[in-house]
């Protein structure tokens, strides 16, 4: 899978993860239809969630170098509280804790896979050599 992942450049992955930010702003402060995508409780946090996942992936790609990871979330943390922040001023929008709540489990549910992944693949590489 890794081989996949180098096909883009750090670059490439920097300007995909920037257009996913505006995308996603975009779609944080424009009115939402009445209509969910997906019809669950909490569809909406899972979103939220989703979301931080695929940026955390982004910019992690972007940036992969371990002593980033940790500014990686806060940043990421920031961004998701300036939406929260940027919504309160629209009118149509709600300010939610647990979709602050939901943009942190995004992005920490992505540091686990991404931790658990690398152990796997030094484990792995370790049994080839023996």
């Amino acid at each position: 899978m890794s081989k996949y992942l180098r096909l883009l450049s750090k670059k490439q992955f920097k300007a995909i993860f920037f257009i996913a930010v505006i995308v996603i702003l975009y779609k944080a402060l424009t009115p939402s239809s009445n209509e969910p995508l997906f019809n669950f409780h909490h569809a909406d946090k899972v979103l939220h969630a989703l979301a931080f996942f695929v940026l955390s992936f982004l910019l992690n790609r972007s940036s992969s170098s371990i002593e980033k990871r940790m500014r990686n979330i806060i940043s990421l943390l920031a961004f998701g509280i300036l939406i929260e922040v940027l919504q309160s001023f629209t009118g149509y929008r709600d300010v939610s804790l647990g979709d602050i709540l939901a943009d942190l489990l995004g992005i920490l549910l992505f540091q686990l896979t991404y931790t658990l992944l690398k152990v796997w693949q030094l484990k792995r590489r370790k049994k080839k050599i023996n």
